[in-house]
Protein backbone atom coordinates (compact mmCIF):
# COMPACT_ATOMS: atom_id res chain seq x y z
CA UNK A 1 0.00 0.00 0.00
CA UNK A 2 1.51 3.61 -0.75
CA UNK A 3 1.51 6.38 1.51
CA UNK A 4 -1.07 8.25 -0.48
CA UNK A 5 -3.20 5.21 -0.04
CA UNK A 6 -3.15 5.20 3.28
CA UNK A 7 -3.45 9.11 4.29
CA UNK A 8 -7.10 8.22 1.77
CA UNK A 9 -8.10 5.36 4.18
CA UNK A 10 -7.59 8.31 7.48
CA UNK A 11 -9.39 10.96 4.80
CA UNK A 12 -12.29 8.10 4.23
CA UNK A 13 -12.21 7.61 8.43
CA UNK A 14 -11.83 3.90 7.48
CA UNK A 15 -11.47 1.44 10.31
CA UNK A 16 -8.86 -0.16 8.63
CA UNK A 17 -6.47 2.76 8.43
CA UNK A 18 -4.60 2.12 11.99
CA UNK A 19 -4.11 -1.65 11.23
CA UNK A 20 -2.97 -0.45 7.65
CA UNK A 21 -0.49 1.52 9.15
CA UNK A 22 0.86 -0.34 12.04
CA UNK A 23 1.31 -2.84 9.10
CA UNK A 24 3.04 -0.78 6.90
CA UNK A 25 5.45 1.35 9.88
CA UNK A 26 5.09 -0.63 12.88
CA UNK A 27 8.19 -2.10 13.01
CA UNK A 28 9.51 1.41 12.10
CA UNK A 29 7.91 3.40 14.79
CA UNK A 30 8.64 0.96 16.94
CA UNK A 31 12.41 1.22 16.76
CA UNK A 32 12.41 5.14 16.83
CA UNK A 33 10.05 5.09 19.73
CA UNK A 34 12.42 1.94 21.41
CA UNK A 35 15.41 4.05 21.09
CA UNK A 36 14.18 7.01 22.77
CA UNK A 37 12.45 5.13 25.33
CA UNK A 38 13.98 2.73 27.93
CA UNK A 39 10.74 0.70 28.54
CA UNK A 40 8.98 -1.74 26.60
CA UNK A 41 5.53 -0.88 28.10
CA UNK A 42 6.43 3.02 27.23
CA UNK A 43 6.86 1.97 23.85
CA UNK A 44 3.78 0.41 23.75
CA UNK A 45 2.05 3.67 25.02
CA UNK A 46 4.06 5.85 23.00
CA UNK A 47 2.80 4.18 19.75
CA UNK A 48 -0.44 4.61 21.20
CA UNK A 49 -0.34 7.93 21.32
CA UNK A 50 0.94 8.40 17.95
CA UNK A 51 -2.03 6.39 16.34
CA UNK A 52 -4.28 8.41 18.09
CA UNK A 53 -2.74 11.61 16.91
CA UNK A 54 -2.37 10.07 13.35
CA UNK A 55 -6.13 9.97 13.40
CA UNK A 56 -6.90 13.21 14.93
CA UNK A 57 -4.54 14.99 12.66
CA UNK A 58 -5.44 13.14 8.82
CA UNK A 59 -7.98 15.01 8.27
CA UNK A 60 -6.65 18.28 7.48
CA UNK A 61 -3.76 17.40 7.18
CA UNK A 62 -1.89 15.68 4.00
CA UNK A 63 1.57 15.25 5.03
CA UNK A 64 3.61 14.90 1.99
CA UNK A 65 6.37 13.00 3.77
CA UNK A 66 4.53 10.61 5.69
CA UNK A 67 7.34 8.69 6.50
CA UNK A 68 9.12 11.20 8.00
CA UNK A 69 5.85 13.00 9.25
CA UNK A 70 5.14 9.94 10.92
CA UNK A 71 8.21 9.76 12.86
CA UNK A 72 8.44 12.98 13.57
CA UNK A 73 4.91 12.10 15.59
CA UNK A 74 6.59 9.18 16.99
CA UNK A 75 9.56 10.66 18.27
CA UNK A 76 8.05 14.10 20.00
CA UNK A 77 5.67 11.96 21.66
CA UNK A 78 8.52 9.64 23.48
CA UNK A 79 10.81 12.49 24.24
CA UNK A 80 7.99 13.95 25.89
CA UNK A 81 6.76 10.89 27.55
CA UNK A 82 11.10 10.35 28.77
CA UNK A 83 10.96 13.78 30.05
CA UNK A 84 7.28 13.17 31.85
CA UNK A 85 8.55 9.78 33.41
CA UNK A 86 12.26 10.44 33.84
CA UNK A 87 12.87 7.20 32.00
CA UNK A 88 15.42 7.63 29.09
CA UNK A 89 17.95 5.35 27.36
CA UNK A 90 21.67 6.67 28.17
CA UNK A 91 22.13 7.49 24.73
CA UNK A 92 19.60 10.27 24.44
CA UNK A 93 21.41 11.75 27.15
CA UNK A 94 24.84 11.23 25.08
CA UNK A 95 23.58 12.57 22.32
CA UNK A 96 21.87 16.06 24.01
CA UNK A 97 25.02 16.79 25.30
CA UNK A 98 27.16 16.28 22.17
CA UNK A 99 24.71 18.46 20.19
CA UNK A 100 24.90 21.36 23.34
CA UNK A 101 28.25 22.86 21.89
CA UNK A 102 26.66 23.25 18.69
CA UNK A 103 23.29 25.09 19.38
CA UNK A 104 22.03 27.73 21.09
CA UNK A 105 21.34 27.74 24.76
CA UNK A 106 17.78 28.04 26.07
CA UNK A 107 14.62 29.66 24.91
CA UNK A 108 14.58 32.80 24.38
CA UNK A 109 12.04 35.35 24.43
CA UNK A 110 11.28 34.98 20.77
CA UNK A 111 10.16 31.20 21.42
CA UNK A 112 8.74 29.60 18.69
CA UNK A 113 9.45 31.66 16.30
CA UNK A 114 13.24 31.60 16.89
CA UNK A 115 12.95 27.34 16.99
CA UNK A 116 11.42 27.45 14.03
CA UNK A 117 14.48 29.87 12.43
CA UNK A 118 17.10 27.25 14.14
CA UNK A 119 15.38 24.46 12.51
CA UNK A 120 15.39 25.80 9.29
CA UNK A 121 19.33 26.62 9.45
CA UNK A 122 20.03 23.00 10.92
CA UNK A 123 18.32 21.92 7.83
CA UNK A 124 20.12 24.20 5.45
CA UNK A 125 23.41 22.98 7.15
CA UNK A 126 22.41 19.17 6.56
CA UNK A 127 21.35 19.12 3.11
CA UNK A 128 24.44 20.94 2.53
CA UNK A 129 26.49 18.26 3.90
CA UNK A 130 27.30 14.56 2.26
CA UNK A 131 25.35 11.68 2.34
CA UNK A 132 27.15 10.06 4.77
CA UNK A 133 28.27 12.48 7.05
CA UNK A 134 24.52 13.92 6.88
CA UNK A 135 22.54 10.03 7.45
CA UNK A 136 26.04 9.68 10.49
CA UNK A 137 24.21 13.21 11.72
CA UNK A 138 20.93 11.97 11.65
CA UNK A 139 20.86 8.58 12.81
CA UNK A 140 23.21 9.80 15.90
CA UNK A 141 21.21 12.95 16.71
CA UNK A 142 17.25 12.01 15.58
CA UNK A 143 17.62 8.43 15.78
CA UNK A 144 19.34 8.27 18.87
CA UNK A 145 21.37 5.80 17.34
CA UNK A 146 24.67 4.40 19.61
CA UNK A 147 27.48 5.50 17.02
CA UNK A 148 28.18 1.80 16.53
CA UNK A 149 24.71 1.02 15.43
CA UNK A 150 25.44 4.43 13.06
CA UNK A 151 29.06 3.27 11.57
CA UNK A 152 27.57 -0.43 11.19
CA UNK A 153 24.37 0.60 8.68
CA UNK A 154 26.96 3.06 6.73
CA UNK A 155 29.69 -0.06 6.39
CA UNK A 156 32.01 2.78 8.56
CA UNK A 157 34.49 2.30 11.00
CA UNK A 158 33.57 3.94 14.94
CA UNK A 159 36.55 5.66 14.55
CA UNK A 160 35.28 7.07 11.03
CA UNK A 161 31.85 7.78 12.23
CA UNK A 162 32.96 9.33 15.56
CA UNK A 163 35.34 11.47 13.00
CA UNK A 164 32.45 12.44 10.91
CA UNK A 165 29.94 13.33 13.68
CA UNK A 166 33.06 15.74 15.73
CA UNK A 167 33.49 17.54 11.80
CA UNK A 168 30.04 17.68 11.46
CA UNK A 169 28.97 19.24 14.89
CA UNK A 170 32.10 21.69 14.28
CA UNK A 171 30.71 22.27 10.60
CA UNK A 172 27.04 23.37 12.60
CA UNK A 173 28.80 25.41 15.24
CA UNK A 174 30.08 27.29 12.72
CA UNK A 175 27.31 27.65 10.44
CA UNK A 176 25.22 28.73 13.27
CA UNK A 177 27.53 31.50 14.28
CA UNK A 178 27.45 32.56 11.03
CA UNK A 179 23.48 32.70 10.56
CA UNK A 180 23.89 34.73 14.00
CA UNK A 181 22.20 31.91 16.24
CA UNK A 182 25.66 32.11 18.52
Amino acid sequence: MTDQELVELFFARSEEAVPALQAQYGPYCRTVAARLLADGRDVDECLNDAWLAVWRAIPPARPEHFKGWLAAIVRNRALAMGRENARRPPTVDETALELASCLPPGDGPEGAAERSALAEAVERFLRAQPEGARIAFLRRYWYADPVEDAARRLGWSVSKTKSVLFRARKKLREHLRKEGFL
